[in-house]
């Protein structure tokens, strides 16, 4: 296959949907030789923070001269960036080479009558097999949903697992209570595997220190009391957390300091490993690391945010960042959502920071109508408009908001890309980072 033909591969899979299992992941790998074996993973789980940690990790393992690879999902921008070494997406003939070698082992199961692997279990195998050829010496693997029976656990051993915050998202899949939502991310935890925990709820926390007792692993515990904010600007924020005394970052959220001080705890794991990552590594890597689409900052005069909060855990990780440091100004609120997540509480939540909402469907075939979403907006808001689609929702914020505004673009890491293409391609005049 070419690129192209790869990618339409790619999009008939994912007709198939989402598939939790592990059984057809490992037969698929059986075939490939399994790659994931020879890998050096740090296996990544949690609701919210999980890309923004990895993104933290990325940076200062760079810093330290190694070659990491990180598998991203979902991606905002680019197919490819979902497999990356060194912040360089997987080449478009490699991945179409490696994808036809995997296309050639899934239709060898389908001939011995086993079920054909589901899209994430492809990219997966796909981004075990570019890691191994590109000779990584470590792996960041976010899991894509819940954790337990994810295709990424087919690791038998990482360097050592992280769970980030959890709270309820995806209920239909993971359970409707915290205690299940946490069983099922707390199966990435392995027996003899070092675990870093964040800042959990306590029903949360209980379900995964049991899962750490059982694999009798003593979890490194991420201590919000610890955590000490000194300053916050558009261009960046400075905290201590424990030993770690003025660390600076350039993510602006403020939920990224407890993001950071995960990253912290999970590379002071790796020093004690032995790892040749020294604390001005590590420094330097959190303060030069990005990450799209969470609080970032895309046009100034009106100030323009993007964030991809998409639960109610994200929402008012969002509302508390812009009450904390926007409370003077006038907010205009752009909102596109998927009909599966829970729109209403996400909108209730939002409403704290302004009264007017420009409501549009993300498109997506997941994506929430949007004459359904201002309808089911329209008690929170006083002005709950739609506006059909993200090009529409821009014109209108902008049309409106004067220069000391802000515009803050929300509910799914899907919208990000058309509201800044609509931004981007704006008639009118405009000032852009």
């Amino acid at each position: 296959m070419n690129y192209e033909e790869a990618l339409e591969y790619i999009h008939q899979l994912n007709e198939k949907g989402v598939s939790l299992g592990l059984e057809r992941i490992w037969q698929l790998l059986e075939l490939l030789g399994h790659p994931e074996q020879s890998l050096r993973c740090i296996h990544v789980a949690g609701t919210n923070g999980k890309g923004s940690v990895c993104a933290f990790l990325d940076s200062a393992l760079q810093q330290a001269g190694l070659r990491v690879g990180r598998y991203i999902s979902p991606t905002l921008y680019d197919y490819r960036e979902r497999i990356q070494v060194n912040g360089v997406y997987i080449a478009p003939d490699a991945l179409a080479q490696l994808l036809t070698t995997i296309k050639q082992a899934c239709q060898q199961l389908e001939q011995q009558g086993q079920e054909r692997p589901t899209v994430f279990e492809v990219e997966t195998a796909l981004a075990f097999l570019y890691f191994q050829q590109m000779q990584c010496d470590y792996v960041l693997l976010e899991v894509g949903m819940g954790g337990r029976l994810d295709s990424t656990n087919v690791i038998a051993k990482p360097v050592l697992s992280v769970i980030t915050s959890i709270s309820l998202d995806h209920t239909r899949m993971l359970g409707t209570t915290l205690a299940a939502i946490a069983e099922e991310k707390g199966g990435i935890i392995k027996a003899g595997c070092p675990v870093v925990l964040g800042v959990q709820p306590t029903e949360a926390l209980s379900v995964l220190q049991a899962q750490c007792a059982r694999c009798q692993v003593t979890p490194v515990l991420v201590e919000a009391d610890k955590l000490k904010t000194e300053q916050w600007s558009e261009q960046g924020q400075c905290f201590s957390y424990g030993r770690w005394e003025h660390v600076v970052i350039g993510l602006l959220g403020d939920y990224q300091r407890l993001n950071a001080a995960i990253a912290l705890e999970t590379l002071q794991v790796l020093q004690q490993q032995g790892v040749a990552l020294t604390d001005d590594h590590i420094r330097q890597g959190l303060k030069l690391a990005r990450w799209s689409g969470r609080f970032e900052m895309i046009g100034t005069k009106p100030l323009f945010i993007v964030d991809g909060a998409h639960n109610p855990a994200g929402a008012q990780a969002l509302a508390h960042t812009l009450q904390q440091h926007f409370s003077g100004r006038r907010i205009w609120l752009l909102m596109g959502v998927f009909a599966d997540k829970d729109y209403r509480q996400i909108g209730e939540i939002m409403s704290g920071c302004s009264d007017c909402v420009f409501c549009f469907q993300p498109d997506h075939q997941r994506g929430l109508a949007s004459d359904v979403l201002a309808a089911a907006m329209a008690p929170y808001f006083s002005v709950a408009m739609d506006v059909h689609t993200a090009e529409q929702a821009v014109q209108q914020a902008m049309s409106q908001a004067k220069a000391d505004d802000v515009i803050v673009s929300f509910g799914s890491l899907s919208i990000i890309k058309a509201v800044r293409d609509a931004l981007t391609n704006r008639e009118v005049p405009h000032e852009t980072n």
